[in-house]
């Protein structure tokens, strides 16, 4: 659950961000589409990747800024790359690139990403980096989906689902904590979750398809 203290840090990093795009032609409402969609995922993998706050804020920032910077090169073609995809090149470059200055050496060369080129090697600062971005990313969109969801249905229909369906408990145990039957655990399952694959589905279509800057 986000704090207060969270909430304000995402606002003020999205007031920031929005200065520094402004006069670059950004459109504020793609923008943030793209910011809620991919902010907290750009955070969360550069903390991954061993960075500190102020170092994955700054992460965050130099991809944003790169992608706004390259956005009207970037044409949508399912055939040879998602947006998400080039999302991720950049923010693996921003990182690469950190852990090259901190050990003095020159930074990597930056290609301008592109759809229709092959996605270009980039040096791992980490092991595994891509394993990172993408349990991030999935963890990420599950979490947006299941937001979606939650303003659709009772409190108590989502409280089943996600306990049966997301955390996987067992029947029993649920009707024993919530003071349900079974067959209400069942009921709440067959109507949440045609509304969770419909939002999964469009959290997964917005992050692959999303034109933001």
């Amino acid at each position: 659950m986000e704090t207060n203290e969270t909430k304000n840090m995402w606002a003020k990093t999205r007031r920031t961000l929005l200065a520094r795009l402004r006069g670059t032609n950004v459109d504020e409402a793609s923008w943030y589409d793209f910011f809620d969609t991919y902010s907290r995922l750009i955070y969360s993998v550069a903390r991954k990747s061993g960075l500190n706050h102020a170092d994955a804020e700054d992460i965050l920032q130099a991809t944003v800024l790169k992608v706004s910077q390259y956005i009207d090169r970037f044409e949508i073609d399912p055939g040879r790359g998602r947006f998400r995809n080039w999302v991720c090149l950049i923010t693996k470059q921003q990182i690469a690139n950190h852990y090259r200055k901190a050990k003095h050496l020159p930074p990597i060369e930056e290609p301008e990403p592109s759809a229709e080129d092959d996605l270009p090697e980039i040096e791992d600062p980490v092991n595994e980096w891509g394993k990172i971005w993408d349990a991030e990313f999935f963890g990420h969109a599950n979490e947006m989906a299941l937001a979606r969801v939650k303003q659709k249905v009772s409190p108590k229909q989502y409280q089943i689902f996600h306990l049966y369906c997301i955390k996987q408990r067992d029947v029993q145990q649920i009707a024993a904590m919530l003071d349900v039957t079974a067959n209400e655990i069942y009921l709440a399952k067959n109507r949440v979750l045609p509304f969770y694959e419909d939002a999964a589905r469009e959290v997964f279509a917005t992050a692959d398809n999303l034109q933001a800057a």
